[in-house]
């Protein structure tokens, strides 16, 4: 795939700015938008882990799941 249909498909759909976007805009882009979501994902696993370390042990991985399932491994 293209970094144009990566970017668009992480954007949510069909942007028309992208079109003004040069193919190494484009990449650049995406590359920049993935990294961003991945600090932030980061950021906010650790957040979660404080928070959950300061339950009882025995309760922390249930709490962990039961308000974030899956999303934060």
């Amino acid at each position: 795939m293209s970094s144009r249909t990566d970017l668009e498909r992480e954007l949510g759909g069909r942007l028309s700015a992208l079109d003004l976007l040069s193919d190494q805009e484009t990449t650049e882009l995406l590359t920049m938008f993935r990294t961003a979501q991945r600090i932030e994902t980061e950021g906010l696993t650790d957040a979660v882990d404080k928070v959950v370390g300061a339950l009882p042990w025995p309760l922390r991985t249930a709490a962990k799941k039961i308000m974030f399932g899956n999303a934060l491994g």
